[in-house]
């Protein structure tokens, strides 16, 4: 299924773009331009597939019978350059440049919809489903992300497809809002363990409501104990800050 415009740059030249972006490897000012160019395109060349398959996804939920809400983006590129230089992969092993995001009103809405497109997309799709990784039981990681990831394929590109439930996408906003102010990316785990360990524990909480376990031992203590961990750092952080000023 070879035919994107994507596919007229080669996986090799593709390769080299990122890495003279994201590691500084190339030969000279006019090989960097043009690495850059390469670079730029193969972005570009997601978002035609990604519009497509997100239309479509849009049409096969025509009839769905639970509310949600559906957009897309195309990753920009410093935080494809970030990404890079965090995991050390090449351009074309990134799997997300080009990603849709289903939100539905409960956990359980999750398998649903997804059940749900799954079906639909066996009959005279556009897009494949290639492969389903589901973070919603145990997070991600230590940050605690919770989501269902879809990757699809269409016109061999591979697009990712993310569904949420609403408790969900409010940690995944709060933790991306605390970064911007907080300066670090703590998504990534980046910044104090014990900020990145209150949002884990807040994912954590909101997974036992939404599975209606609720009566976790001491949920009180230890959101008391880390806000105690975090009021703690930002003093130490002011104390640091009037001395520097003085």
């Amino acid at each position: 299924m070879k035919t994107n415009t994507a596919m007229k740059l080669s996986k090799t030249r593709i390769d080299k773009s990122g890495l003279a972006l994201a590691k500084a490897k190339y030969k000279d000012e006019v090989d960097f331009i043009e690495l850059e160019e390469v670079f730029d395109e193969y972005r570009k060349n997601h978002l035609k597939p990604l519009s497509e398959t997100t239309l479509e996804i849009q049409r096969m939920l025509s009839n769905f019978g639970t509310d949600y809400y559906i957009a897309q983006r195309l990753k920009r590129k410093p935080q494809i350059i970030k990404k890079l230089n965090r995991l050390s992969v090449r351009l074309t092993q990134l799997q997300d440049i080009g990603g849709s995001r289903i939100i539905v009103p409960k956990n359980n809405d999750v398998d649903t919809i997804f059940s749900f497109l799954s079906n639909k997309s066996k009959f005279g799709a556009g897009f494949s489903v290639e492969k389903i990784t589901d973070y919603r039981e145990k997070g991600r990681d230590d940050t605690g992300y919770r989501s269902l990831h879809v990757i699809m394929e269409r016109d061999g590109v591979n697009l990712e497809l993310q569904i949420r439930s609403r408790i969900q996408h409010y940690w995944a906003e709060s933790i991306e809002r605390t970064s911007v102010v907080y300066g670090h990316h703590l998504k990534e785990k980046e910044g104090a363990p014990e900020v990145i360990e209150y949002f884990r524990h807040l994912s954590d909480v909101f997974y036992e409501i939404e599975s209606g376990r609720v009566n976790r031992p001491s949920p009180g203590r230890r959101f008391a104990a880390l806000n105690s961990g975090m009021h703690r750092r930002r003093h130490e952080q002011q104390a640091v800050s009037g001395r520097v000023q003085g």
